[in-house]
Parts: C-alpha cells; structure tokens; sequence
C-alpha cells in the first residue's frame, strides 16, 4: 500500500513549517493529499472541571481568554499553511481529482485536541509532526503521544533541519515486537523505495540477534536492499545507540515501534521511545 494521504496537526506554533515542508517532501514522492488540520478548543474545555469555587464572571473571563488564544493560534496556522502552500507551488483541492500530483487542503475542527488528532488520523495513511520534547512543549508533545497511542498509524516526526530527502537511506530498528511489525508495515512504502536499509537489532536479554536476520530476509524477499547490523549497548541506553548508529550510517529517516505501558489507566511511553522523541535529530517514523 502506498501513501496518499498525510495528516498534518497544526497549533500555530514554529514547528508548523517544518510539519508541513516534511509532509509535502513526502507528498511529492508518492504523488499523495496533505491534509492541514487546526483544532480550536472549545472554551468550555478550558474551565477547570466543575468550576468549583470559581465565580460566574471567572469562568466567563477564562473561556474568552482561552477563545482568543485559540483564534491568535488560528490565524498563525492558517498563514503558515498559505504561505508554505504557495511557496511549494501545490495545488489546493478538498477532493481527489484523479491526476496524480501532490495536493493540500486546509480544515478546522473544534474540540480537545488529544481526541480529535487521533480520530482524524486513522483515515490518513501518515501523520507528520514537527519534533518536539517534553521540556520545550508540553502541549504539542502530548498530541503526539496521544496520536501515537491512539490512531493506530505511522508517525512521522520532523527534525528543525530537514534532509534533502527522506527515506533515501533508512534505519530499522528491529526487535521483533507487534509495535516494530506495525512500524515495518506503515514504513513500507519507504522501504521498497529505498537506495539502502540498515536493519538496527540492539542485542539485550530481551532481543537476540538471530531477530535483525530474519526481518532482512523478509525484507530481501520484498526487494529491499537490506544490511543488518547488531547493536550491544552495554551501559549505553538503547535509544542513544539506535540513533547513533543511524546517524553514523547517514540515515535520513528512522524507523521504530513506539512503546508504552499501561499504568493507571493511562498510557505511559516506554523508556527507548521516550529518549528517541528527545534526542533524535533524523526523521522519525513511529507506529504503536
């Protein structure tokens, strides 16, 4: 299966140009839509809840603060988006046209926007955000965690400098898990295009090597050209020897399985994804 549509959250923040120049390199390749969504909050969600102890005129005076919030966030976007669009010479349409080019569309939603972000992107075959950690955006780091827990697609998250291209030369970081088989799956695309694949298995006592060489001889059978390399990174955390190795190897685009575990009712992301969404300075494709 190919990729034809590509699902681009936006807040009106700097990482939108990034987000949207990532998603139209991608776009260009495959010949796919970019869909540009903006969430509004709904002010009602911005009261505490119940609004106990709060007066009439408090919960009044925050919901039309968090309203002009979200319009100045809007209004951000919104020119974002025109200006990247027009700069890209892409073509507005809402609806496929049956000619094979890339295409934009803009769209609003109104709600929470860790719902609504995942509802939307299980009709998208990618979503593409700009990186972010927890320490510089609290906010836009819990939209992609809650995306990647919730839509049950791909990932693809956008470092600050783009490379030329992206899925030229890939990193699979491989251990076998249902979380890096749905990672492979919604990286496909990428890898039967790729020059080259280097399958990244970290040794541990969780993940033997014996689990990089059978995926690069399902691979081979896909028509990929596949070479396996075996991690050990002793003291060193995983995350940090998975993108060393990518970078070492001039990888314009990682592959993995986003982890997490359940812990009172809520998901929590695993340590190897949690030092990637950090540290990882390469594009980024994640599926949970």
């Amino acid at each position: 299966m190919s990729i034809k549509t590509i699902l681009v959250p936006l807040a009106g923040l700097d990482g939108d140009t990034v987000a949207l120049n990532a998603a139209l390199k991608i776009a260009r390749e495959f010949e796919a839509h970019v869909d540009a969504l903006f969430v509004s909050l709904d002010p009602r969600d911005a009261v505490p809840m119940l609004g106990e102890g709060m007066s009439g005129a408090m919960v009044e005076e925050i919901m039309r603060a968090a309203e002009g919030e979200s319009k100045t966030h809007l209004h951000t976007a919104r020119r974002t988006f025109d200006d990247v669009i027009r700069a890209a010479d892409i073509e507005l349409r809402g609806m496929p046209t049956g000619v094979e080019a890339p295409t934009a569309h803009w769209r609003e939603e109104t709600g929470r926007v860790e719902e609504v972000v995942p509802r939307e992107g299980r009709l998208a075959d990618l979503l593409v955000f700009a990186h972010t950690t927890l320490d510089s955006n609290t906010q836009a780091y819990a939209t992609v965690e809650s995306a990647l827990l919730g839509a049950a697609r791909p990932l693809l998250l956008a470092p600050a400098t783009l490379p030329d291209e992206i899925g030229r030369t890939v990193a699979l970081a491989w251990n076998g898990s249902p979380e890096s088989v749905r990672a492979l799956t919604g990286a496909m695309p990428f890898l039967t295009g790729a020059d080259t694949v280097h399958v990244l298995t970290a040794e541990t006592s969780n993940t033997q090597a014996a689990a990089g060489r059978r995926i690069a001889q399902y691979l081979a059978w896909h028509g990929v050209n596949v070479q396996v390399t075996i991690l050990k990174p002793g003291s060193e955390p995983v995350g940090q020897a998975i993108i060393n190795k990518a970078t070492e190897l001039g990888s314009d685009l990682l592959v993995m399985g986003g982890y997490g575990h359940s812990r009172m009712r809520e998901m929590i992301l695993g340590g190897v994804t949690r030092y990637v969404l950090n540290h990882a300075g390469l594009p980024v494709l994640m599926a949970h």
